[in-house]
């Protein structure tokens, strides 16, 4: 009896601290998230896996905030260009971004004829994972040798391919397979730069660990963006200059953040799985924490309360970036 009213307790205090009704020891401040606040927990096998989760948890917050806050920072540029009243470029980022897209296309359709084609000269940023990174955490995570993690990648492997290669390279072509460089589609595990996203093969929680690593630690080539209107083609002067000037300056974080968001979005989706995985058994895994159960249980749902927010800020940002490429024909 003494053991299960434990565990109630446990439960409860947890959900107490995903509410933000009461004060569970290491969920102070901005962040519920603090992976350091309940002791030498790490030394076991569950305790580093569970370390690593929280890190990424907390690497994977920041991130999604500060995409969120580049796509909010490109609109209200834009704004500015627009001449829009400061408290249109005030309020929530899908707030400002709504209307600072309205107006764009507003000041298009004004500055333009109807027929009117913009030359636009647009090349994509492109954003290269590391494979090796996400391997590496993976191995850390299951204590494992670094060989002995896989790794797919969804888009162009420039490295090594241990499998089948599509493109140029050494690796296994033709049907074959092999090991060797590669710079294509690889069919089995990619060591290096992979210009998609990462898939490890791993435990539920080193896998959502290693890829929201790999993706946050992203290396993006700048996007390129000139935009020029044919006089002809012109209703209003002024207005068609601050709608480009708007477009130039505003755009190409917007576009960069594009590129950014598509390993950052499906390494997302691989950890708040794992994080709802973790909530349904936040209250057997904290009671094999004994002294430090309370502290894990509210660990745990720090991560889990988490979710809701990870997930807007990613999914604003996409849907935004989108909105706006698209106004300006450039995805």
């Amino acid at each position: 009896m003494r053991a299960s009213s434990t565990l109630v307790t446990v439960l409860a205090m947890g959900a107490l601290a995903a509410t933000g009704c009461g004060k569970v020891p290491g969920m102070g401040g901005k962040s519920k998230v603090d992976p350091n606040s309940c002791g030498n927990y790490a030394v076991s096998d569950a305790g580093r896996k569970l370390h690593g989760f929280l890190e990424a948890t907390v690497a994977l917050e920041v991130a999604a905030n500060k995409v969120e806050s580049v796509v909010k920072e490109s609109c209200v540029i834009m704004g500015h260009e627009l001449k829009m009243a400061e408290s249109d470029l005030s309020g929530s980022t899908d707030a400002v971004c709504n209307k600072v897209i309205e107006n764009l296309k507003a000041g298009m359709s004004a500055s333009f004829k109807a027929d009117a084609k913009l030359d636009i000269q647009y090349k994509p940023a492109v954003c290269t994972v590391n494979a090796d990174i996400a391997a590496r955490a993976a191995a850390q995570c299951e204590a494992k040798a670094e060989a002995d993690i896989g790794v797919t990648c969804s888009g162009t492997c420039n490295g090594t391919c241990d499998g089948q290669c599509s493109g140029s390279g050494t690796a296994g072509t033709g049907g074959s397979s092999g090991s060797g460089n590669c710079n294509g589609q690889c069919s089995g595990t990619c060591h290096g730069g992979c210009d998609g996203t990462a898939d490890v093969n791993a435990s539920a929680q080193c896998k959502a660990e290693a890829e929201v690593k790999a993706s946050v630690d992203v290396e993006c080539s700048e996007p390129e963006l000139t935009v020029n209107a044919d006089a002809s083609a012109v209703l209003d002067t002024s207005k068609a200059e601050l709608t480009l000037a708007a477009i130039r300056n505003g755009m190409p974080k917007m576009l960069s953040i594009q590129a950014r968001l598509r390993p950052l979005q499906a390494a997302a989706t691989t950890w708040a799985k794992s994080a709802r995985e973790l909530g349904a058994a936040s209250g057997e895994l904290a009671q094999s924490f004994k002294d430090q159960a309370l502290c894990i249980s509210g660990q745990i749902s720090g991560a889990v309360a988490a979710i809701a927010h990870i997930e807007a800020s990613i999914n604003v940002s996409v849907s935004v970036s989108a909105s706006a490429s698209g106004s300006v024909g450039t995805n």
